[in-house]
């Protein structure tokens, strides 16, 4: 997998081959994890568009709620 981009304690985007990504984004308070989606190809789509302001807004999305993401995990 080639690091695309990365924000400490925020999220790594991924690219596992072209045209496919993942997102790792750190979540919780006192315990941390990563929960890691795969992009779908409308996500992929509006990344190509909108650049890493889309993923940032993604990122925050999947910390802020977890579950409509759970068919994604990576």
């Amino acid at each position: 997998m080639k690091e695309i981009a990365k924000e400490a304690w925020n999220y790594t985007l991924s690219e596992e081959q072209p045209g496919s990504y993942v997102l790792s984004v750190v979540c919780g308070g006192v315990g941390m994890y990563d929960f890691a989606i795969r992009l779908t190809p409308a996500q992929a789509a509006r990344y190509g568009q909108e650049g890493i302001a889309y993923i940032a807004g993604l990122a925050a999305d999947v910390r802020h709620d977890q579950r409509p993401f759970e068919a994604q995990r990576a």
